[in-house]
């Protein structure tokens, strides 16, 4: 098989316009006149292009109907460019804890730019949602409130950012008064729009934006912001204890963490602070998941692409170009598979490849340069991939037998191919392709867990073991494998 140039494609279709800020302002107008309120995430960033593009995919998946604007406080220029996201256009480098200027100059520019939002939502790019409901939770709760933030109190006298705010009580009390002040976690502070007209038509607010500029203190957008709200006459909220617990200053989240939050706490959507590594154990889980998700909601994919793709969509983003070029392999409605791709905001697609009723599908790409897949047709599975050089797709023979649900696919560390799908009789199924041999070989079933699981995902864990979260009657479980050691794979925990 010969691929199309792009030009040849069956289709195109111009998508430039599917994730710039004016297309959400269209549907914010809409959703004005519905009288549906809508959120604005502003998000500070700094650096690894490829970790911010996560974060984005996070948030259009799991807060669909919520537009984005960027503050790029980090010292490469180009950082931002290409992502299809607005940019402040006073971006500038800012020192490592010296930031809180970047949130009043983001709301001085969306109020210049008459942007449309009814609640702004500070969020860094070491946060990532885990499932959906934080929309609805911020537009339940903001209601007849103005500010809500993650532990909102009086601090504890002790409290490191009171201390340094007290370095330089001259400049702040002219703005502040006296303590007490009250203290509220950075990220996931909410501002209504309301509160935010409040503070840019304040008598106050030059003094403030100087101070901002000027202050050296660590910290201060956890004081000054909220303090500064009730200085206001606003009364001043914290978040639920459920949703809060899973925003926090440290430690990052492991993953065994994350899942024991999700199965005890109903509440918790956002997670705080996430390693900004793509490889981080909690980072690789989220990620997988959020493409099942993608994978099996139709609403969801229209937040990625207007277009029916076909069945089972699976997104890839790729090293070879920074994550920046889009790209999906899903099943056709009738046989085989359909490649499609999205550059510079147009649609190539699609090429069709393989045969088969495909029930089934993720997506890889390998340390070969090379997209592959793994599919399941019927209760089998099969193993495609994709000549980059030619655009030529291969198929492998049928490497397993009595599968079901949708198969998990990554390459280790130690350079093989790994797949992991539930079986049809219960339990789990690994198998692994020995990338060292030149006949390429799969080797399995390894067959490990006794029940009948609704979903599984596979991902190497922070000390480069296997490691599979499955679900299992709502219940997230996982299962490590002792690498180096017995090899045998050890759980279900939770």
């Amino acid at each position: 098989m010969t691929e199309y140039t792009e030009s040849e494609y069956s289709e195109y279709t111009d998508y430039s316009e599917y994730t710039n800020y004016t297309h959400s302002n269209n549907s914010t107008d809409d959703s004005e006149n519905n009288k549906v309120k809508r959120i604005c995430f502003a998000i500070l960033v700094h650096n690894r292009k490829e970790v911010v593009i996560d974060l984005l995919d996070n948030i259009r998946c799991y807060c669909p109907n919520s537009s984005i604007v960027l503050f790029n406080g980090g010292d490469d220029p180009e950082l931002c460019h290409g992502l299809g996201y607005p940019v402040c256009p006073t971006s500038r480098k800012l020192s490592y804890g010296v930031t809180a200027v970047y949130m009043l100059e983001v709301m001085r520019w969306l109020e210049d730019s008459n942007k449309k939002y009814d609640y702004l939502v500070n969020l860094d790019s070491d946060a990532l949602f885990a499932k959906e409901g934080y929309e609805s939770y911020i537009i339940r709760e903001m209601e007849n409130k103005d500010y809500m933030g993650v532990g909102t109190k009086v601090p504890d006298d002790d409290f490191y950012c009171l201390i340094q705010l007290r370095q330089e009580k001259k400049q702040w009390e002219p703005l502040l008064g006296q303590e007490p002040y009250f203290e509220s976690f950075n990220v996931g502070q909410v501002y209504s729009r309301n509160l935010v007209q409040r503070f840019l038509n304040s008598d106050q607010y030059s003094l403030f934006h100087k101070n901002l500029m000027e202050t050296e203190a660590f910290g201060v957008d956890e004081l000054v912001f909220v303090t500064m709200t009730d200085r206001l006459g606003i009364q001043v909220h914290p978040y639920q204890e459920d949703v809060a617990s899973t925003i926090r200053y440290r430690p990052h989240f492991p993953l065994d963490e994350m899942v024991h939050y999700l199965n005890q706490k109903p509440g918790c959507y956002l997670f705080h602070p996430v390693y900004r590594k793509m490889k981080d154990e909690t980072r690789a889980a989220v990620r997988e998941l959020m493409k099942r998700e993608i994978q099996y909601d139709p609403d969801i994919q229209e937040s990625f692409i207007n277009k029916d793709l076909g069945r089972f969509p699976y997104m890839i983003r790729r090293k070879k170009n920074k994550g920046t070029v889009m790209e999906w392999i899903a099943a056709s409605e009738e046989e085989g598979l359909l490649y499609w791709k999205v550059k510079s905001g147009i649609l190539y697609g699609p090429y069709s490849f393989g045969s088969g009723k495909v029930s089934g599908l993720s997506v890889l790409e390998t340390s070969y340069g090379n997209i592959e897949v793994i599919c399941r047709i019927g209760t089998s599975l099969v193993h495609f991939w994709r000549d980059d050089d030619t655009g030529e797709w291969f198929q492998s023979d049928t490497f397993a037998e009595e599968v079901v649900g949708m198969p998990s696919f990554i390459q280790s560390s130690y350079g093989s191919f790994e797949v992991l799908a539930p079986l049809k009789g219960g339990g789990l199924g690994h198998w692994w392709r020995n990338n060292d041999n030149p006949e390429h070989p799969w080797i399995g079933p390894h067959v490990f867990g006794k029940d009948h699981f609704t979903d599984a995902i596979l991902i190497e864990n922070n000390s480069s073991q296997l490691t599979a979260v499955v679900l299992q009657n709502d219940v997230y479980k996982y299962f490590v494998r002792d690498d180096r050691n017995s090899w045998q794979w050890l759980g279900p925990y939770e």
